[in-house]
Order: structure tokens, then sequence, then C-alpha cells
């Protein structure tokens, strides 16, 4: 689950998605929060202005009139209905139609405070008429006012008396509540068909991607007559689809051009090496001198050499273009090992070097057997001819902390310098310090070719480290087996 989360967000599409649903869905919330403000806002501030207003004429009817009629014209209001009210003349005389629900009175909750609008709850009674046309209540109910509390002052400014006049703003506020839960919703159903669009979206777009990702897999694994899928609709990934595909035919001209130059330089140049051996060791067999048979057989061993390091050129230019990989099939590499084992065991006595063999069972790879076997022959000449007299070579099979199979050949021998391992595999590549040896610089990039023609790994490290130097652990680390299966599953559900 949480790798499908977090692959999910590592999709640019669906981030990109997810951001404007994020953006949509603000904007729906400003929208509807302008809406309650030209709305619910101005009508609380018309009630309290409202509020003011008879503040205001009740402070003019006691200055003008005295307090009897302020407190006739309270109660003809509250007998009325037309607000809530609640005046304070003295601790004996109050008159109030305010009564919360916790059933205390405005004024001695509002106790030492200035002009204030506030909101409370107030408790009502809903009354009926019976049979015989009496009153009687049938429920109560709680009813939300808005209400300004203030004093009342004689002409010389002192306070005389605690006011509050409150105005019902239930139905205002059972409409600021609707608006406020459709703004709540809305903006959830905004942000889920946002997030379903995004994973729709992202989904589909992901699989165009992915047949392009597969594409170059098996294009760089040499399969160039693979193409991108079209469904000419003529939009963005349509045309880049168009434009791999011309890209493709043409890299694949080019490599048949390429292929057919090579090989007609290789039978054109092989010929007359060949010729000129033959002709060499035929005039080593009719001259006397003997100086001269040496010559001659020196340079007919020239040309072999010529022969065959033109022969590995294009076998690794072959294996980088993935020429062998529909051969690969299942097997376990320690039958190759083993046999190694056997041939090169007696080579490294001659050069009194001591070899082991170290293979465990039962680890399968999908590998062609002769280019492993060939990829192990140069490693492990390599390891006989650079290890000095008295070292060891051993030959390795095993699975690593990944639960890869690697396949290793190392030695205590002088090694190669950290900062030089990745060159040694370029073509022709010798260090100084193996100029004298023979060879062409060719063997470790044929196992490096032949590793990646088997999808692994070919890294260099540090060996058994000794008086020579820190040895040399050359290893192929093969990729699981599982993860080969799965390429031509997709490449069949395409």
């Amino acid at each position: 689950m949480l790798n499908a989360l977090s692959k999910l967000f590592r999709n640019t599409l669906f981030r990109l998605s997810l951001l404007g649903t994020l953006l949509f869905t603000v904007s729906v919330l400003i929208s509807l929060a302008y809406v309650y403000f030209a709305t619910i806002s101005s009508e609380l501030r018309r009630v309290d202005q409202e509020l003011i207003v008879e503040m205001d004429q009740l402070q003019e009817v006691y200055d003008t009139y005295g307090p009897g009629t302020l407190r006739q014209l309270v109660l003809t209001r509250i007998g009325a209905k037309t607000g809530a009210y609640e005046l304070v003349v003295s601790a004996d005389e109050m008159i109030s139609n305010i009564i919360t629900e916790n059933e205390q009175r405005i004024i001695e909750m509002l106790k030492e405070t200035e002009s204030l609008i506030f909101e409370y709850n107030q408790i009502q009674a809903v009354t009926g008429l019976d049979e015989n046309g009496r009153e009687i209540i049938e429920e109560t109910e709680s009813r939300r006012y808005r209400a300004r509390s203030g004093y009342l002052f004689n002409a010389l400014g002192q306070p005389v008396a605690s006011l509050v006049v409150g105005k019902d703003v239930e139905s205002l506020r059972r409409t600021a509540d609707r608006v406020r839960n459709a703004m709540i919703t809305s903006s959830l159903i905004a942000l889920v068909l946002g997030l379903l669009s995004s994973l729709f979206v992202s989904r589909r777009f992901t699989r165009r991607v992915e047949a392009f990702n597969r594409l170059a897999t098996d294009v760089r694994a040499g399969q160039l007559d693979r193409r991108a899928p079209r469904d000419y609709s003529e939009d963005e990934l349509d045309l880049l689809a168009e434009h791999l595909n011309a890209m493709l035919d043409h890299i694949d001209r080019l490599m048949k051009a390429m292929r057919y130059a090579g090989d007609s330089i290789a039978h054109d140049l092989r010929s007359p090496l060949t010729r000129l051996r033959t002709r060499l060791e035929s005039s080593a067999s009719e001259v006397k001198d003997p100086k001269a048979i040496d010559s001659l057989y020196a340079a007919a061993e020239d040309a072999d050499e010529l022969l065959a390091t033109f022969d590995k050129v294009l076998r690794i230019a072959r294996l980088e273009a993935g020429e062998q990989r529909e051969m690969l099939k299942e097997m376990d590499p320690k039958t190759v090992l083993t046999d190694m084992a056997e041939f090169y065991e007696p080579a490294c006595e001659d050069a009194n070097l001591s070899f082991e063999l170290d293979a465990k069972d039962n680890n399968f790879i999908l590998a062609d057997r002769g280019l492993l076997s060939q990829a192990v022959s140069n490693l492990v000449e390599n390891a006989i001819k650079y290890t000095p007299e008295g070292g060891k070579v051993r030959l390795e099979l095993y699975r690593n902390k990944a639960n890869r199979v690697v396949v290793a050949v190392t030695d205590n021998g002088p090694g190669i310098p950290a900062t030089e391992r990745e060159r040694v595999k370029e073509r022709f590549v010798r260090l100084d310090k193996s100029r004298t040896a023979p060879g062409s610089g060719l063997g470790l990039a044929m196992v490096d070719a032949i590793a990646t023609l088997h999808k692994a790994e070919f890294a260099l490290e540090d060996g058994m480290e000794s008086e020579f130097g820190p040895g040399l652990s050359v290893q192929i680390i093969f990729p699981r087996r599982r993860q080969l299966r799965q390429a031509p599953a997709e490449k069949d559900s395409e």
C-alpha cells in the first residue's frame, strides 16, 4: 500500500493534477466565502445597525418623557413580541422577556461592561390553543438572538439603568448554517472528484509513458525492431511516438549499414591476413637461415594476433548490439565453473599459484553457456597473468545480501586502483604496469559486454589483501530471476 502511494506521488502528472485540484478547491472556498460575506454578514450588520438605532430611540424616550414612559414602551414592545428586551432600573425592578438556556439574566452576565453586541440562545415557548380556546404551551425551543447591551444615562451623564435590546436572527443563522454546510460539502465534492480525475488522468498518461520506457529498455537491449505504439490521435504523445519511431528507423538503417560494413571489412581483411600468415609460414619452411626462420614465424604469430584482435572487436560489437540475447536459457553456472576450474587449475600450478573453487548449489540464472564460459575464462586468465608467484586465485559462485547470484574471480595480487576500475572496462585500455604483459586490452571489455547482454552488473572491488597489494575481486552480479521473467510478460501484454 505504501509503495503504491509512493509510486503514485512520484507521478508528475498526478502531482500537477492534484495541485490543480487543490487550487480549484481553494477557489470554490473563496467564492462561497464571498457569497457568505455578501449575504449573511451584510444582514448581520443591518441587524446590528437596527439595534444601535433602537438603543438611541429608547435613550431619547427616557430623556424626553422619563422612566415611566420608557417602562411602558418596553412592556408594549415585549407584549407585541417585536424583540427581546431587558431593562434593569434597580435591584428590585426589572422588565425582561429574556431567559437564556442556563436561566441566567443577560444583565447578570454582562455586569461592568460597556455597550456590546453579542449573540445568545434564548428559550421560547411555542404556544397553541386547546378546545376551549385557552392558551397552552406545546413545546419550547432555543432560538438565536443578536443583541446589544448598554446603559441609559440621565441628564448629568450618569448611568441610571441597564438595557439589552435583541433581535431574533434564528432564520438568518439557519441560512448561514446551510451556506456553511454547502461550502464544506461542495469543497469536499470538488476535492474528491479532483482526486478521482487526477488518478484517472495520471494512470492513463502513465500507461503511455511506460510503453515508451519499455521501448527504450528493449532498444537498449538490442531489439532495434521495436516501435512505440500509436493511437493516431495527433496529440503530443502520439507525435512523440511518431518522431521516436522515425528516429529508430534511422538508427536501424545506420546499424544495418555499419554491420554490413563491419562484415565486409572482416571478410576483406581476414582473407589477406590469412594468406599473409600462410605465406609467412611457407617461407619459414623454405629458408635455411635460422634468424630468418624465427622472424618469419614471429610475423606469422603477429598476424594471428591481428586476426584474434579483429575477431574480438567484432564480437564485442555484436554483443553490445544484443544479437545473442534470445539464446539465454535457465542454467546452473556451477557446471561451467567446475569445467573452468578443471581447465585452469594445472595452469595455476605451473604459475606457482594456489587455486580454489567455491561454488554453491541451486543458483540458477538466465545465461548463455558459451558466453559465460568465455567471460569466466577471460577473468581467470587475467588473474593468473597479473598475480605474482605464491599468490592465490579463487573462483566463486554465491548469493549476495540482495539475493542475487554472483560469479566472482578473486586474487591477492596488486589489484587495480579504484580510480581506474571503470576505465579498464573500455576497449584497448591497459594500465601502464601491464603493458609489458601480452594482451590487447579487450578482455575486460569483452566481459563487460557479456555482462550487459545478461543484464548483469560488472563490478571490480578489492580482493584478498596480501603483501602483493589489495588484490582484486571481479564480479558478475546477475539479476533476480523474477525480474528477468517480468520482461516477456510485459511485452506480451502490449
